[in-house]
């Protein structure tokens, strides 16, 4: 498949990467008063945010402060920007708090006041004591957690044992190990795409042959040819919030986010650190240019699969797609999931439930004899096809 890429996107991935190159966590301040609190204003505990209440709670009195959502902040940044001065100037940059396991090395933006921390990702406690201070592309904004500790162990059980492969003592067997809620980085892409493509569109014909079987008798029979005719057009779209996860600690796990990550962008509200306490949040660790190229592969496979349908016919062939991406822009999510794990039978299995919906998807082991019996009456409703198809053409 031919391919048109702007040029204005090389040069935005060529920024990226000398942006990146130039800025070392090293070298800039650490600012401990900078550290975001919110103190209960009736005994001035510490305060996290409740995904029950979608409130302020107190740890301590248990009191309640409302959040005031907004959706002032969240634009779109384009893909076209500059290197000015060692910054960014259309992409709004902060300084985080970043942790850093020493078991997996996964980045995660901590609260200082915690005396140990577990990483969502290997379990380990063993994480570094200081942390550091990374300029980042700041997030837009934030998806707050709706779907609490409670909840999750409520859909686990349910999810659990849902299975008809699944072994017969799973639901009473799986111990939950870990459940670790946690805010994913993620990229969403605007971008307007235009192609022009040409293939060839197939239609089916028969025609009568004759021909003789074993015992000499003639035989006519009907042989299915093709026609072929050339095809061509142009299908345009508008891709609008196309998402990208920006974890690459969660790259294995890819196919479970993708599963339970349908999130409902609209209900997204602009960037509040304070929504993030009492949580984690990880750092993006696939950045802005890797995840730009992967969100154009996307478009272009959408587009290649658009122009298909266009083509028409039964069949066809030589499909050709030049896209043209134009008005690109990016925005920086921070989107609830939570990372779980269980243990059967000793050994430990792996599942993430989206924190805005409570949707779940990982990995449960199967029974090996409903596996064995599944493939035995597959093969003898098969024979039986077989042995009523022959049957009928005596």
């Amino acid at each position: 498949m031919a391919q048109t890429i702007p040029t204005l996107f090389s040069i935005t991935c060529a920024v990226a990467h000398q942006l990146s190159a130039m800025i070392s966590p090293a070298d800039l301040p650490l600012d401990v008063d900078g550290l975001v609190n919110a103190p209960c204003p009736t005994c001035g505990a510490r305060q996290q945010f409740s995904a029950e209440a979608q409130k302020m709670r107190c740890t301590h009195c248990g009191s309640e402060e409302t959040l005031a959502f907004t959706k002032n902040q969240l634009t779109e940044n384009v893909l076209d920007f500059q290197l000015e001065n060692g910054a960014l100037p259309r992409a709004p940059t902060e300084e985080k708090r970043v942790l850093a396991c020493a078991g997996c090395g996964a980045r995660t933006t901590v609260n200082f006041d915690a005396p140990t921390i577990q990483c969502a990702f290997c379990g380990s406690k063993n994480v570094n004591a200081e942390a550091t201070s990374s300029r980042l592309i700041a997030p837009a904004g934030v998806l707050p957690f709706r779907f609490g500790r409670g909840n999750v162990t409520d859909t686990f059980r349910a999810w659990v044992g849902g299975s008809w492969l699944a072994p017969g003592d799973l639901k009473n067997g799986a111990v939950l190990d870990n459940l670790h809620g946690l805010y994913v980085p993620f990229w969403t892409f605007d971008a307007h795409a235009e192609s022009v493509w040409r293939a060839e569109a197939g239609f089916y014909y028969y025609v009568s042959v004759q021909s003789r079987d074993s015992n000499g008798n003639t035989v006519t029979t009907q042989e299915r040819r093709t026609r072929w005719e050339p095809r061509a057009g142009n299908h345009a779209h508008f891709y609008d919030d196309l998402l990208e996860m920006a974890s690459r600690n969660l790259t294995a796990q890819e196919t479970h986010v993708r599963e339970c990550g349908s999130f409902a962008l609209e209900d997204v509200v602009d960037y509040d650190p304070r929504v993030l306490l009492g949580w984690e949040a990880e750092v993006y660790s696939i950045d802005l240019p890797e995840s730009a190229a992967k969100a154009q592969r996307t478009i272009e496979a959408r587009e290649e699969a658009a122009c298909s349908e266009l083509v028409g016919g039964d069949t066809q062939r030589n499909l050709h797609v030049d896209t043209t991406l134009s008005g690109q822009t990016f925005k920086h999510l921070l989107l609830p999931l939570w990372i779980c794990s269980y243990l059967y039978r000793g050994k430990l299995y792996r599942f993430l439930v989206n924190g805005q919906t409570g949707r779940i998807s990982g990995d449960r082991p199967v029974s090996g004899w409903k596996v064995f019996f599944l493939v035995v009456a597959a093969l003898l409703v098969l024979g039986l096809a077989g042995y009523f198809y022959t049957a009928s053409r005596r």
